[in-house]
């Protein structure tokens, strides 16, 4: 028997896990806002990893990609929304 580690793709329902997982997704890096706007707001990110924050870019593109081979909505919108969110810390991290 072979073993993958993604979920099964043929199954036609969507159940509440499925919905709150796409919930999760999107909520998830919003939360994320306030930061990059008080680190650009005060010009200040001291305290801000730029490895750490490229470390999350290269997951992300990593996940997005095994969403969009995986047709897996929730990881799809999580990681472009990611990605949207991480990229200004990147970029605050290197200017302030």
């Amino acid at each position: 028997m072979k073993h993958t580690f993604h979920p099964k793709h043929k199954i036609k329902h969507t159940d509440s896990i499925d919905s709150l997982a796409l919930v999760v997704g999107i909520v998830q890096p919003l939360i994320t806002l306030p930061q990059i706007y008080l680190i650009y707001s005060t010009q200040d990110a001291t305290g801000i990893s730029m490895i750490m924050w490229a470390g999350y870019n290269v997951a992300s593109v990593i996940l997005l990609i095994y969403g969009l081979r995986h047709k897996l909505v929730p990881i799809i919108v999580a990681q472009v929304l990611w990605l949207i969110v991480q990229t200004p810390m990147v970029i605050a991290a290197l200017i302030f």
